[in-house]
């Protein structure tokens, strides 16, 4: 068995970059992807510095690229990632999240690829949920955007297309990740997005009462799980949170505490297809991954502002 090697989409991406550098410290070899649509140059310049593409999955160019390549396992983070854009643009949100993967995965079969992971989404893909906290057989209901309609389709696909093929999937739905490299000046990763203004002295705004809730789990949490269920040959379908339920409230608290901030926090009106309750079950990851988050909320938070004041 030689070098094992691993293609990463989405690779300049916030969870992407972290991935690509745990993978160098394995000992992988590498081709990265990234179209820059959300992910940055200077997130990978100081980890990997060849055989990094800025393009498109669905790109001939870049496809022809990576049946050169022939990867032993593709994981696919990239993604238009913006629930707004994929609202106003549904064209654009198809084209990125479904045409393109599916363009992907057609010319991984035509290689040696033998295990595809997908990073879905544990909240926006399976609406409002009857269950709390959710288990990968708890999602009902159809999702409330364009982009969830797509993350929830392609998993579908993955399914699919794989099925009776040399290649297995993991399919992993993640909560809401947060950490360093998480832009700031985003609309997805609130604690990234408060932390920022409460450092900056600047007023954090809150939608709806704060008394919604959310599953916080630490980016290392998130690739370890991705590197654990790249190794398992069998087909997964898993939740990756913490289980744990913070409402926005308690996380103003624990942010204001941490950062010693002493202004005002603005509330303002819910924003429509906003979820009230989200926290995933992760009980089946963690017996077939042997996985568990090792970051508590204090310990991401502090990891987090040593990096947005660096």
């Amino acid at each position: 068995m030689g070098t094992p090697k691993a293609l990463v989409t989405g690779g300049a991406g916030f969870i992407g970059s972290h991935l690509v550098e745990n993978l160098i410290n394995e000992g992988y070899e590498l081709m990265v992807i990234d179209n820059l649509l959300s992910g940055k140059k200077e997130n990978i310049q100081n980890i990997i510095t060849e055989n990094i593409h800025y393009g498109d999955i669905g790109s001939d160019e870049i496809l022809d690229k990576v049946v050169s390549f022939n990867p032993d396992v593709c994981f696919h983070l990239a993604a238009q990632a913006s629930v707004v854009i994929s609202v106003e643009d549904p064209m654009l949100d198809f084209e990125h999240n479904i045409l393109q993967p599916l363009k992907l995965i057609k010319t991984l079969l035509d290689t040696g690829c033998k295990k595809f992971v997908f990073s879905s989404s544990g909240g926006t893909i399976f609406g409002e949920p009857e269950v709390i906290p959710t288990s990968e057989t708890d999602f009902a209901g159809e999702p409330e955007s364009p982009y969830g309609v797509a993350k929830k389709r392609l998993n579908e696909f993955i399914e699919l297309l794989l099925s009776d093929t040399e290649m297995s999937y993991s399919i992993l739905n993640f909560s809401n990740v947060y950490g360093p490299r998480q832009d700031p000046n985003g609309e997805a990763g609130v604690i990234s997005i408060f932390t920022s203004k409460m450092i900056n002295n600047s007023e954090p705004t809150v939608f709806g009462d704060g008394e919604q809730t959310r599953d916080y789990i630490y980016v290392q949490d998130v690739v370890d799980a991705l590197i654990l269920s790249s190794k398992i040959e069998t087909d997964l379908f898993l939740n990756i949170g913490t289980g744990i339920e913070t409402s926005v409230n308690q996380l103003v608290a624990t942010l204001k505490k941490t950062i010693g901030y002493e202004g005002n926090i603005i509330y303002e009106p819910k924003r429509d297809g906003e979820l009230l309750r989200s926290v995933l079950n992760n009980s089946k990851a963690r017996k077939l991954l042997k996985w568990e988050p090792k970051f508590t909320l204090d310990k991401g938070i502090f990891e987090l502002i040593k990096w947005l004041k660096s």
